[in-house]
């Protein structure tokens, strides 16, 4: 249907009767018997049936064109809201990007006093090594490394960079803080008290990055081993030629498994009792003594001690206040360090701890 272009509401009904009509009216009569008043009133009649004719599809079509209007009005709101929502979201996101870039930093317990001993500094180079699970030399997290590393980085010119990966974007990073030290001493070099503060210096940083529970009990372990055969090859060797000026020296080759154990047992004990006494010291809080308390306080004191890395694994497997805290179950996280001499430490007993005794809990309310 063609569009109306004017609304015939608004039309004027002709008055057929005015002698503008008289050709139109004669023209109709013709050779009939009409009137001219009959033809003025037929003429009349059908005007008025094509003017409502005309005046319904007018409001037909407006009705249409309301309607039609109504859907542009709600379709344009609604794209308009899905822009508005649009931006809205894209505003948040770039504000959640911002806040993960803005620095923050984190909070502290007020009142808590540092600790009577500070751990040296590793370089850079020793923390990425970590970070990346590769092998670097204990040297750098001994006092000597560490105090070397320093230094260094201080004395040479900053003028080498390397790309350098922070956040979404690439910075650039000095090349000292990627280069080993020509300084670095190899393992077996070191001193026994360069090793022994360097592999607690190094076990630390293992725990504050987060290495797998397994990992740093198998290293712990590999640590404390040491720590035992050292301490069995001293005293023997020393009591061997003691038994030589008497003439009733034994064949120093042939280990004694039962020695060796009882010497696990003390290295095992003495790291146990110096992370708790570090530990009380700290905190002063004392709760009832019970075997997982005790073993839980050994990982949450200093991880410098040898005993600290492992002592978690105990803590959720014992639960009962037995003095003995690893048994045969927990041996499969030791390392396999000459299993011919090892073979025989199935179990390690702590000393009996009297009832009265307070250990520290690691996780104070």
């Amino acid at each position: 249907m063609a569009c109306i272009a004017l609304d015939p509401a608004l039309d004027i009904q002709p008055d057929f009767s005015t002698p503008i009509f008289k050709g139109l009216r004669d023209q109709i009569i013709g050779g009939t018997q009409m009137t001219h008043e009959d033809v003025a009133a037929d003429l009349t009649t059908a005007w008025q049936q094509d003017h409502d004719l005309r005046v319904l599809a007018w409001t037909r079509q407006s009705d249409e064109d309301t309607r039609l209007a109504a859907e542009v009005a709600k379709a344009n709101q609604e794209q308009a809201d899905q822009e508005r929502l649009q931006l809205e979201h894209e505003a948040e996101v770039e504000l959640r990007k911002a806040e993960k870039k803005k620095p923050k930093i984190n909070d502290f317990k007020t009142g808590m006093v540092i600790g009577d001993t500070l751990t040296p500094r590793p370089s850079q180079y020793a923390i990425h090594k970590l970070k990346t699970f590769e092998y670097v030399e204990l040297w750098y997290f001994s006092p000597d490394g560490c105090k070397t590393m320093a230094e260094d980085a201080k004395t040479n010119a900053d003028d080498a960079f390397g790309l350098t990966k922070v956040d979404d974007f690439v910075a650039l990073k000095p090349v000292t803080s990627f280069k080993a030290s020509r300084k670095a001493i190899q393992d077996h070099t070191l001193e026994w008290r360069q090793f022994d503060l360097a592999k607690n210096s190094f076990l630390l940083y293992i725990n504050k990055l987060n290495w797998p529970d397994k990992h740093q009990r198998a290293l712990t372990m590999f640590f404390m081993n040491i720590q035992v055969l050292l301490l069995y090859a001293a005293r023997v060797r020393r009591d061997w030629h003691d038994t030589l000026a008497l003439n009733n020296a034994f064949d120093i080759s042939a280990f004694n498994l039962a020695l060796l154990k009882s010497m696990n047992e003390e290295v095992w004990n003495k790291a146990c009792y110096e992370s708790l006494t570090e530990y009380h010291e700290s905190h002063f809080i004392s709760t009832p003594a019970t075997t997982s308390n005790y073993a839980t306080s050994l990982a949450s004191a200093s991880t410098s001690r040898a005993a600290a890395t492992i002592a978690s694994s105990i803590a959720s497997t014992t639960t009962t206040t037995s003095p003995t805290l690893l048994s045969s179950s927990v041996l499969p996280v030791l390392p396999p360090l000459l299993p011919t001499i090892l073979c025989s430490l199935q179990t390690i007993t702590f000393p009996s701890i009297p009832a009265s005794t307070s250990i520290p809990d690691p996780m104070p309310s």
